[in-house]
């Protein structure tokens, strides 16, 4: 198989992971309903981003990185893979087993609220945008795996419009075909 054909659906993929990691930790992770005697009802709704705030960052990190290798050399692509799959499967984990800032979010977000009398107890519901979240990290992490596996033999950017510092010095053309070819290629034939 040519791994020169996965090079746009593995950043793609990394894109796409980065920005529904992204998108469902803006979601309403936990929804709360206080009842206290007396008062009126409240409902509050707590967000991934409230609850874990490293997880929007790491998701940003996810979709830069994805960014990144299309402009790296084939040497920094296996670093920025191995990187995604590092910070990948790291908010994986916090996001995974961060019960506890959820529910410390869930109590802040309780007494926050008008309904809360500091009296009674409140149970809260879970979305799964929470197992979401993690589930585009899991892929981020697996196409970081595969960006670190093959992203050595996918094609990089042209050097054409490098500084002429950055490019290898051209022996001056010779004949007018060679002469013709260099202006071509962008080349001053004169120098």
């Amino acid at each position: 198989m040519n791994t020169r054909r996965l090079y746009g659906p593995v950043v793609l993929g990394t894109l796409a992971a980065g920005g529904l990691a992204f998108f469902a930790a803006s979601r309403t992770w936990a929804h709360v309903r206080i009842a206290t005697d007396g008062l009126p009802t409240d409902s509050v709704d707590v967000t991934g981003a409230d609850a874990q705030p490293l997880v929007s960052a790491l998701a940003l990190v996810v979709v830069t990185a994805a960014l990144a290798v299309l402009a790296a050399s084939p040497r920094v692509r296996r670093v920025v893979g191995g990187f995604t799959v590092l910070i990948a499967l790291t908010a994986a984990v916090v996001v995974l087993l961060g019960g506890s800032s959820l529910d410390n979010a869930v109590d802040h977000a309780v007494e926050a609220s008008p309904a809360f009398t500091g009296t009674g107890d409140h149970d809260f519901t879970t979305s799964a945008w929470k197992y979401v979240t993690a589930l585009a990290f899991v892929i981020a992490a697996l196409l970081g795996g595969v960006t670190a596996k093959l992203g050595a033999s996918w094609p990089t950017m042209s050097s054409r419009y490098d500084a002429p510092a950055a490019r290898p010095a051209a022996a001056a053309p010779q004949s007018d075909a060679e002469m013709w070819k260099a202006l071509d290629e962008g080349r001053d034939p004169t120098q």
